[in-house]
C-alpha cells in the first residue's frame, strides 16, 4: 500500500492576459489578488498533478495564507514568536489550472510589508503545501510521481517559486486601466494637434475685399445662434478635460462588462 507524500510545491505568479493590480480585484471593497497557483504539467520536483484532483474543502473552511511555509512549527522548538498567518485564501479550479484568491490582513503590519511588495511585482508568487493521497499516484518516467488526487493544506506568499510557471494572475482592471490611460493620452494629443491646426488654418485666412456694396439682410432674431458661439464653444473645449471624461466613462463600461 503506498504511502501518502506531502510536498510543498512553490507555484504562483501576474498573469498578463487577465490587471495594479487586479489580479486585484476590488471585491465589495476588499483587494483581492489571484494567483495561479498549479496545473497539470511537470513541477521541478518532476510531479504531475491531476488538476481535477484536488481535494480542497478543507483549506477553505481554514484558508490561512503564510509566507515562506511558516507555520510556527520551527518558532516552537527555537523559543522563537511564530509568524502568524499574513492573510486569508479562497481556491478554486479555473480552466486547466488551481487558482487561490488572496486577501492580505491589513491590520497586520507585517502583512501589508508582503502586499506592497505583491502588488509592486517585487514577490509574485505562491507556494501550496499538499498531501498525495495514498494509492492515487505512481512513479513516472522523470522519477517523481504522477497523481490523480491531492489534498491541498496550505497556501504561501513565497520568495522562490517552486514552479517556473506560478505567478500572480492579473485582472484586467490592472493593466486595463493602464491601457485606458494610455488611450486618453494619445486623445488629448490628438485634440491638442487638432486645435493647433485649426489656429494656424485661421491665422493664414484673409478677408476678401469686398468690391460692391453687401447686399441688405434681415436682421437675425434675437434667439438665433450668433456666428461667434461656435467659436466661443471651441475655445471653452478643453483636451485634457474631455480625456479625463472619456476615461472615468470607459472604465464604468469595462466594470459593468466584468459583473
Amino acid at each position: 500500500m503506498t504511502r501518502p507524500i506531502t510536498r510543498s510545491l512553490s507555484l504562483s505568479a501576474v498573469r498578463k492576459d487577465a490587471a495594479t493590480l487586479s489580479a486585484v480585484e476590488s471585491v465589495g471593497g476588499r483587494r483581492v489578488y489571484k494567483f495561479r497557483a498549479s496545473d497539470g504539467d511537470f513541477d521541478r520536483y518532476s510531479d504531475r498533478l491531476n488538476v481535477k484532483g484536488w481535494r480542497v474543502d478543507g483549506y477553505n473552511a481554514n484558508g490561512v495564507v503564510l509566507f515562506n511555509h511558516d507555520d510556527g512549527a520551527e518558532a516552537a522548538s527555537s523559543g522563537a514568536e511564530p509568524q502568524l498567518p499574513i492573510g486569508k485564501g479562497r481556491v478554486y479550479v479555473e480552466g486547466d489550472a488551481l487558482m487561490v484568491d488572496v486577501e492580505f490582513d491589513d491590520e497586520d503590519e507585517f502583512a501589508k510589508r508582503v502586499e506592497r511588495k505583491v502588488s509592486k511585482g517585487i514577490l509574485n508568487a505562491v507556494s501550496v503545501r499538499y498531501l498525495m493521497l495514498p494509492g492515487q499516484y505512481r512513479q513516472n518516467e522523470r522519477g517523481g510521481y504522477d497523481c490523480d488526487a491531492q489534498e491541498l493544506l496550505e497556501v504561501s506568499i513565497v520568495t522562490i517559486p517552486g514552479n517556473a510557471r506560478a505567478v500572480r494572475a492579473k485582472s484586467f482592471e490592472d493593466e486595463g486601466e493602464d491601457i485606458v490611460e494610455r488611450i486618453a493620452e494619445r486623445v488629448v494629443e490628438l485634440l491638442d494637434a487638432r486645435a493647433e491646426a485649426k489656429s494656424t488654418d485661421d491665422e493664414d485666412e484673409e478677408p476678401e475685399a469686398a468690391d460692391e456694396p453687401e447686399p441688405e439682410t434681415k436682421e437675425a432674431p434675437s434667439d438665433a445662434p450668433k456666428p461667434d458661439d461656435e467659436e466661443e464653444d471651441e475655445e471653452d473645449f478643453n483636451a485634457p478635460d474631455a480625456a479625463k471624461r472619456f476615461v472615468e466613462a470607459f472604465k464604468g463600461y469595462i466594470r459593468g462588462v466584468k459583473q
